[in-house]
């Protein structure tokens, strides 16, 4: 058993079954390793923790194997290392059947998307070849409409060896079937153990889920943002330059404390991922589950090596029935990463029973408004392109609207390689789905335009018929509305108003022809309220002032001075000042006679000429800066 490999293969074998049912016997049987690492685990006859092995296959591949705990203690130590398994072995005593644990891993499994495996019956040697077969009933009906439906079952003796020889043969099936991981993501491993070795620091041990990474590079370890760099690896007990999603590898790291890290941290390559408390998850609620979900659930989260408590919030519904699916967000105690596509499970905190899981659509900076249509396409979108990396890249382009994304952005957001994006968006663009734009090369998708001016158009008609008195809306409640940051936006706007789509009258953004119907009584506020501006001339009123001397409230007082500033009457300088328009043209006009014979002067000596305090002063010199009348340089003024 100890011939060296050839090729390590990267695939990784975990074993599942219910407690005392034979799994660590058998891993010991096909590998001379006994993966019980616990004085605790061999003092009591069973799996507590994870144990790893590895075997030797026809020569050729070195194949990973993990033994997970059949105990229902210590479920969340099998989630833990099924999620680094490709292959499951699902095994079942002949003397015992199908029991608890046994449904619970399949169901567990299911949901971590395991697709391959093979059943092996164990303790043959106990029994009878009639109960042999019952064993083999009770397992078909067990795995009738699951991924286990069709495959083999191996009766087997670790004890005699007898069936061992079939095993191999079922094995070595499987692994054919089974395609090796796309090492073409960005690199991350959830941590399964950390230890230090004597004079060569901390060792991180896991499965790569994404990516590959060799020596000498560097990596991070989050949460906590500890810089390493990988000073060797490990695979099987065998030196190797390079690590690759699926290789069960231990990382010999520099710069890093290990008594800061511990499982459910995760290694991973710098500047892509962050922890996050809040990940959009598409979830489903097992049929076996004791009740309905409610909104706001408290729930254990097990993602990657990582278990949590949080709490579920339901997007579109305030009930999930057993057996049903839907898009919703976890909000978690305590930050952790997870990845796009990464398979969870859900378990009841008390008593510890398994109610479903899913796959996580996407990491979620806060917490997500509930019944926006928008956002649960997006989610929806996201969800099916978990596994199409191009379908990442559209989306990813889609939702960042006319501003797109950069090469290092879009990395981020679709967490694939700088290989893949280049060569992806490169067939993206030939196909014109999706265009470069501006001096950084963004990514653009073809239609984000068209949905940004449609969505635009549906905010803006909106506020129109709810309050068509109003001249527009200001444009930072627009952009809050449209749910984008102040770089998507800009470019939104500038199409915008070249296309004449939208108006922008003063600070707000108005539909053309829509907007300022106002009633006889609104007319007639508009014009108290413009009188008290312009008879204020450069000490102007504050809302309440107007308020009182036009005798309305302060929301109608409000409406009329947005509708005085979107018809050119008032404008709002720098602190929210307000000023009418004839007040702002007589100091223009002023402002320049005094410059064109005096050349320069400072702030205080613009008192000469415009009669107000310094509270109206320098908001109203630094509106002459921005109109181009003024040249300001340190603090001393000419005429631009």
């Amino acid at each position: 058993m100890n011939a060296p490999a050839t090729e390590i293969r990267n695939v990784v074998i975990g074993t599942a079954g219910h407690i005392d049912h034979g799994k660590s016997t058998l891993v010991k049987r096909l590998t001379d390793i006994d993966p019980d690492r616990w004085k605790e685990e061999k003092d009591k006859g069973i799996t507590i923790d994870l144990g790893f092995a590895n075997f030797l296959f026809q020569d050729r591949y070195r194949v990973g194997i993990i033994d997970v705990p059949g105990h229902e203690r210590f479920v969340k130590n099998m989630v833990a290392g099924a999620t680094g398994v490709d292959i499951v072995m699902l095994v079942v005593a002949a003397d015992d059947g199908v029991m608890p644990q046994t449904r619970e891993h399949l169901e567990i499994l299911t949901l971590l998307g395991v697709k391959h495996g093979l059943v092996v019956l164990t303790k043959i040697d106990t029994v009878d070849e009639d109960t042999v077969e019952l064993a083999i009933e009770d397992v078909n009906d067990l795995i009738k409409g699951t991924f286990l439906e069709h495959a083999q079952k191996v009766p087997v003796s670790s004890i005699t060896g007898q069936g061992i020889d079939d095993l191999w043969k079922a094995i070595g099936e499987v692994i054919d079937e089974t395609a090796p991981r796309d090492t073409h993501g960005v690199f991350r491993m959830p941590v399964q153990r950390v230890f230090s070795a004597k004079g060569q620091g901390a060792v991180l041990t896991g499965v790569p889920v994404s990516g590959h990474t060799k020596v000498g590079d560097t990596l991070v370890v989050m949460p906590g943002e500890q810089k390493a760099k990988v000073r060797s690896i490990q695979a099987y007990h065998s030196a190797i330059d390079e690590a690759r999603a699926g290789h069960s590898s231990a990382f010999n790291l520099t710069g890093v404390d290990h008594t800061k890290v511990e499982r459910g941290y995760t290694l991973c390559t710098p500047g892509v991922f962050a922890p996050s408390r809040f990940f959009s998850i598409h979830l489903t609620l097992l049929q076996s589950a004791p009740r309905p979900m409610k909104h706001r659930a408290e729930v254990k989260f097990h993602v990657g090596t990582s278990e949590l408590v949080g709490h579920i919030q339901f997007l579109d519904r305030t009930l999930l029935n057993p057996g049903e699916t839907c898009i919703c967000e976890v909000m978690l105690e305590d930050p952790i990463v997870a990845g796009i596509g990464d398979h969870f499970i859900l378990r009841q905190p008390s008593p510890a029973v398994t109610l479903g899981g899913g796959r996580v659509i996407k990491r979620e900076s806060e917490k997500l408004a509930r019944k926006d249509d928008m956002l649960m396409e997006s989610l929806a979108a996201w969800a099916e392109a978990a596994d199409d990396p191009r379908r990442r890249i559209e989306r990813a382009a889609l939702d960042a609207g006319p501003g797109g994304l950069n090469r290092e952005r879009m990395i981020a957001a679709t967490e694939l390689s700088r290989d893949a994006v280049n060569t992806l968006a490169a067939e993206l663009i030939s196909e014109g789905k999706i265009s470069e734009f501006g001096p950084g090369k963004a990514l653009v998708h073809r239609d984000a335009w068209p949905r940004a001016q449609a969505r635009l158009i549906e905010i803006l008609q909106r506020h129109h018929d709810a309050h068509p008195a109003q001249l527009g809306m200001k444009i930072p409640s627009v952009q809050q509305q449209l749910g984008v940051d102040a770089r998507t936006f800009a470019p939104i706007l500038e199409k915008g108003l070249e296309a004449s789509i939208i108006e922008q009258r003063g600070e707000l953004l108005g539909l053309p022809g829509q907007g300022g119907k106002l009633s006889d009584e609104e007319r007639k506020i508009v014009e108290r309220v413009a009188t008290q501006l312009e008879e204020a001339q450069l000490n102007p009123p504050t809302l309440k002032e107007l308020a009182h001397a036009a005798n309305v409230n302060p929301s109608a007082t409000q409406n009329a001075v947005d509708y005085l500033v979107g018809s050119g009457r008032a404008d709002v300088l720098g602190g929210g000042v307000l000023f009418s328009t004839k007040a702002l043209v007589w100091v223009k006009e002023e402002a320049a006679k005094f410059l064109k014979d005096k050349g320069e002067a400072a702030a205080k000596d613009f008192k000469e000429i415009i009669p107000t305090s310094r509270k109206y002063l320098i908001p109203l010199l630094e509106w002459l800066d921005l109109q181009g009348v003024t040249k300001n340089v340190n603090g001393v003024r000419t005429l631009r």
